[in-house]
């Protein structure tokens, strides 16, 4: 496994498989940092992603960037019930060939209305 293995997986569970994140190694200590939600384990991460994921239309990494074990990528998704197309920033850290955190940084007025509806 390379390091870009676990953030391919992890694109892939959104584009492909509606957030169904199994095989995607996470770590132990895995945490995730959001808008609209944060995680402090993995099981907590990939229970929102399955809940998630099922609403997303599409999903497109459009850059992606690398730093040792850090990489930072620039995406594009559609949701059911969000206008328009939502771009993020992504920040993933790999260590010992497996997911150890993530932030998303995007503005999310947009979501928190159609949730809230």
């Amino acid at each position: 496994m390379t390091t870009t293995d676990p953030i391919e997986r992890y694109y892939d569970a959104w584009a492909h498989r509606q957030g169904d994140m199994t095989g995607v190694p996470f770590d132990d200590h895995f945490s995730f940092t959001g808008p609209i939600a944060s995680f402090d384990t993995a099981a907590g991460y990939r229970e929102m992603a399955a809940q998630a994921g099922p609403m997303v239309r599409s999903f497109r990494v459009r850059h992606q960037f690398r730093d040792g074990n850090l990489v930072v990528s620039i995406i594009d998704w559609e949701m059911a019930g969000v206008p328009g197309t939502l771009t993020a920033a992504e920040l993933l850290e790999v260590g010992a060939d497996r997911l150890v955190r993530g932030e998303l940084i995007y503005d999310a007025e947009d979501l928190r209305k159609a949730m809230a509806s």
